[in-house]
């Protein structure tokens, strides 16, 4: 499995839960982050041992991106990939063009490489979720909290409103 997103804190709130089980069943697992990932968010969250490449791309994502983007995803995956290979990539958002060429270019490998795609979203409330043990919703709890001030530094970068809460 590979998980490529614009943002690790963001991967982490939507799919960390996934990627923790993914990782405790031995499952291949690599991360690639556009725009910047703080490993040791994803230590946190209980994935010590999966590699987190970052890009390093300015926000929002420069023109020319969705190459660099494909390059390190095809280098990630290799020239002859495992049967099974799957790609873990943001859904599109209204107001979130970041999103959506991050997630254009996991769809382009996915077909190139005959993966299966897989797409993250904010959770609804309503709406079937992988259900975590106690353990794993402790670790997603504390990494989330630790890229809490990473998520608002993002959202301003991209002019979004943080959530209010309470």
């Amino acid at each position: 499995m590979v998980a490529v997103a614009t943002d690790g804190g963001e991967l982490l709130a939507e799919a960390g839960g996934l990627l923790q089980h993914l990782a405790s069943t031995g499952t291949p697992l690599d991360v690639l982050v556009a725009e910047g990932a703080n490993a040791r968010v994803f230590a946190r969250c209980g994935l010590r041992t999966v590699p987190v490449h970052r890009l390093g791309l300015r926000r929002p994502l420069p023109p020319g991106a969705e190459g660099d983007l494909l390059a390190a995803l095809s280098e990630l995956i290799g020239f002859d990939p495992e049967p099974g290979l799957g790609i873990l990539a943001p859904a599109e958002l209204a107001d979130r063009p970041d999103r959506a060429v991050v997630g254009h270019v996991a769809g382009m490998a996915a077909r190139v490489y005959g993966a299966e795609l897989v797409h993250s979203a904010p959770h609804a409330p309503g709406t079937p979720g992988y259900a975590l043990t106690r353990g794993e919703a402790a670790r997603k709890r504390y990494a989330v909290g630790a890229a809490a001030a990473a998520l608002e530094t993002v959202l301003a970068e991209l002019r979004i409103p943080a959530p209010r809460t309470g």
